[in-house]
């Protein structure tokens, strides 16, 4: 049954309790990231009330991040050295019971990329895998024309089985960003609308996303994991963090720069919000 495996339906008063651990147990988040988005992705944890962790060297990776919460990898602005380390940290973290979060941006970059995130996917096998469209139709191996870290258009119900073949695929749970986000996870899927276009205005809001992810995840223990929730608040709460941001924004008369402050000022003071969040069958 759902309950059985960890998965269940969403109920009203997830967002707060998930909220809260974040904050009570203030998980460390190990973080891979990629150039465009660093100080911004220990930022965002920090202001949501984590503890961030940017280990970069191979060396090291892999004891950090089983001593961590919860291990984030970032495939964005990839070299050789930073795949290494990605793939150390994602073994040791498996090893060690510690939520891997993949986030496998600009996975039709070329096909080198292509060919090393499908190669490391295949073999730490993630607990939460973190994506848009296009990059879920990569490591479903039908991609399309490259969109650099933008999706391709497409429309609920054609996101939804592309959430659900790739949570299959690798057998974990799956954020799928878009206007609405899509969460898919053994026997569950669900939607997530809200948020604001101006995410839209500024880099490394999905980055940012990812990171959330971690933290949602990894303040849970690691007895009592329902990845998929932790994903889906994770979603919520950036949405309303970039509705807030953005209105708070235009009472200012401001613009980007504005807006990429407010974004960090709602993730540090945002208590509770209202959700939109369906549950829908297979």
């Amino acid at each position: 049954s759902r309950e059985q495996s960890g998965i269940r339906a969403w109920r009203d008063e997830d967002l707060g309790r998930l909220l809260a651990q974040v904050r009570d147990r203030r998980p460390r988040v190990h973080c891979i990231t990629n150039l465009a988005a660093g100080p911004d992705v220990a930022n965002i944890l920090l202001a949501a009330g984590a503890a961030p962790i940017l280990a970069q060297a191979r060396e090291e990776a892999g004891e950090i991040a089983a001593a961590c919460s919860a291990a984030v990898l970032n495939f964005g602005t990839p070299d050789r050295e930073k795949l290494e380390a990605i793939r150390a940290a994602g073994r040791r973290a498996k090893e060690a019971g510690v939520p891997v979060i993949a986030d496998p941006v600009g996975a039709g970059a070329s096909p080198w990329r292509r060919g090393r995130i499908l190669e490391i996917l295949d073999e730490i096998r993630p607990d939460v895998i973190h994506c848009n469209f296009s990059e879920a139709l990569v490591l479903l191996g039908n991609p399309r024309e490259f969109h650099g870290v933008d999706s391709a258009q497409a429309g609920l119900e054609e996101r939804l089985a592309a959430a659900v073949g790739t949570a299959e695929k690798y057998g974990c749970a799956v954020l799928l960003s878009g206007r609405e986000d899509v969460a898919a996870g053994e026997g569950m899927t669900r939607v997530i609308r809200g948020g604001s276009q101006a995410m839209g205005l500024i880099t490394g809001t999905g980055c940012m996303l990812s990171a959330l992810i971690g933290a949602f995840c990894g303040a849970q223990g690691r007895e009592s994991q329902d990845l998929l929730a932790g994903a889906t608040a994770a979603s919520s709460f950036w949405k309303a963090c970039g509705e807030a941001a953005w209105r708070q924004t235009e009472e200012a008369g401001g613009g980007a720069g504005t807006f990429h402050v407010k974004l960090f000022d709602a993730a540090s003071q945002m208590r509770e919000w209202r959700e939109d969040i369906e549950d829908i069958g297979r």
